[in-house]
């Protein structure tokens, strides 16, 4: 039986509400009760819930105060019911909404007694540290959840999101293999997946009736320790996780009125577009056939047409529509996993303005396509700054237009303009604020 695996291990069976109690920190004031005064910016758990003679699903919001009482009056009874490791603004677990990670879960379907024990002895053993080492182990009736409580939850900012998707795939192919489970297919799910709730009904025909949880570490975990069961370039750099403020919304508005008047009163948001070409850049890039998409990135791929998308203004059906057409090429990076719409339906979910100024260095991250920058010949951005500048006034010089009307200036008339104003300046000097070469300046410097 796995739950003799699991206390061979030094396995416990817990109350679930006391893991949920250890998630959430219930009793410490992290997440908000029901009529707590606005301003604090807390965001709670929430829990879905359908019972079979119903025609539609309830969520709830998980209060501080209230937790027990829900839990208890209507989730364990209820025919189906889910619940996840984050917290959220408003009333859905939608990811636009994610507020917080407290813990991150994993499900590994067909284990046995046998891939249970792989799966303990390398995890447990230090010197072979293969797999890490979970807080709690669920029983869901025909596989496990894996549940790893971080010791300082993680702040879900969209850039991040997108990260510990991918993360957590890489985390999910590491723990689900022919060793740990009999079922080939490994099931990937991000972040924002719900899972059965704790002490919740089984599936029907489930050798158990009740989800059971066990713990088996008391230590929770940070991003620093995950990091070491996955590939360096997948590795997350928890020195540059957002630090988040601990100013009420009434302090913020004292602090910072005018953040507060655009903010939080007018509601404005300032976000650039550009041109259309650089979304049909992106989707050329992904068909090449050296630097384009490639099998295991094929979703990030999609994900950055979306934002690309979002950058140039274009809507939401468009993107999809481009997507779809998408399909057949990116089937054909491996015809044994089938890219889908629900991958696109996935995808979609980051059409969000929010998205606008994800980080370059994270899209060649997640898509493993590498982006040429805007040339600054090594130059420091300072540097590369002023010579243009230099060669904007150079440009304006002639009042009847540009000097070179066919396009930059030449060599020969920065070096003439730089002379012009330093009428006692030397080579060196026009080579360093140009930044031209010696080479150029000495031939254009007396050929005037």
């Amino acid at each position: 039986m796995l739950n003799d695996v699991i206390e061979s291990y030094g396995g416990e069976k817990v109350d679930p509400l006391d893991v949920y109690k250890d998630i959430f920190r219930i009793g410490e004031g992290f997440i908000q009760k029901e009529y707590e005064e606005k301003g604090s910016f807390k965001a709670n758990p929430i829990a879905y819930y359908k019972n079979e003679n119903e025609d539609h699903g309830h969520f709830r919001i998980m209060f501080e105060d209230k937790f027990e009482e829900i839990y208890r009056n209507e989730l364990v009874n209820a025919d189906f019911c889910v619940m996840n490791g984050i917290t959220y603004f408003g009333a859905k677990y939608t990811s636009d909404r994610a507020s917080k990670m407290c813990a991150m879960i994993f499900d590994i379907d067909g284990v046995t007694d046998k891939s249970l024990n792989n799966f303990f002895y390398a995890a447990f053993n230090k010197e072979f540290d293969y797999y890490p080492l979970p807080n709690y182990v669920a029983l869901s009736g025909h596989g496990i959840h894996l549940y790893y409580v971080f010791e300082e939850p993680v702040p879900l900012f969209p850039n991040l999101k997108l990260q510990l998707k991918e993360f957590k795939y890489s985390l999910t192919e590491k723990m689900w293999n022919k060793n740990t489970s009999v079922d080939e297919k490994v099931q990937k799910q991000g972040i924002n997946q719900p899972f059965r709730i704790l002490g919740g009904k089984c599936k029907k025909n489930a050798p158990l009736d009740k989800v059971e949880v066990y713990r088996v570490n008391q230590h929770p975990v940070n991003i620093e320790y995950l990091n070491r069961f996955v590939p360096t370039k997948i590795e997350i750099d928890e020195k540059k996780l957002f630090k988040e403020s601990k100013l009420t919304l009434d302090q913020a508005k004292e602090k910072y009125p005018e953040w507060y008047e655009n903010k939080v009163v007018k509601g404005e948001r300032n976000y650039w577009t550009v041109k259309r070409d650089l979304y049909d850049w992106w989707i050329q890039q992904i068909k090449k056939e050296e630097n384009g998409a490639s099998y295991g990135h094929r979703y990030f791929c999609i994900m950055t047409l979306v934002i690309y998308g979002i950058k140039c203004g274009l809507s939401k059906d468009e993107i999809k529509q481009d997507a779809i057409d998408l399909i057949p090429f990116l089937n054909g990076l491996n015809e044994k996993e089938p890219f889908t719409e629900e991958d696109i339906k996935s995808a979609l979910e980051c059409y969000d303005e929010r998205y606008n100024t994800f980080p370059l260095k994270d899209i060649e991250k997640l898509t493993n396509i590498r982006i040429e920058r805007n040339k600054r010949n090594g130059r420091k951005q300072n540097q590369h700054l002023k010579i243009a500048r230099f060669t904007r006034d150079l440009n304006y010089d002639d009042p009847n237009g540009w000097i070179n009307k066919e396009g930059a200036p030449t060599k020969q008339l920065i070096v003439q303009k730089w002379k012009s104003e330093h009428p006692n300046g030397k080579k060196i000097d026009c080579e360093k604020e140009t930044g031209l070469s010696r080479h150029t300046v000495i031939k254009w410097w007396n050929n005037q």
